[in-house]
């Protein structure tokens, strides 16, 4: 029984770690990472800031996003071509990225 316990509190653990894990955006050919919202990151994918890190990139200068780690994020409530919710995390107050902030 202990064992399972262990187990169940190290996978909730884990679980909890990678949930707080700092999302970042960064296109692979690309130095830089950046926010969300930041119009420089272009067609940029979602990484862990680890991730982004690890692979030798640096913040960028423009949207400081080292700076804004701490900022409350949300999804952009904005809607794509398709009419699907838009995957960028915003802080803004509207709720929207900067490609959806005058829609």
């Amino acid at each position: 029984m202990k064992k399972i316990l262990i187990v169940f509190f190290v996978l909730m653990a884990g679980f909890a770690i990678k949930t707080k894990a700092q999302t970042v955006y960064a296109s692979p050919k690309g130095e830089k990472y950046h926010t969300a919202d930041c119009k420089m990151s272009g067609d940029a994918d979602g990484m862990t800031l680890a991730a982004a890190k690890k692979a030798g990139k640096t913040a960028c200068a423009m949207c400081k996003p080292d700076e804004h780690l701490k900022d409350k994020l949300v999804q952009c409530s904005g809607k794509t071509k398709d009419g699907k919710q838009c995957k960028r995390m915003t802080s803004s107050k509207n709720g929207k990225c900067f490609q959806h902030k005058d829609s």
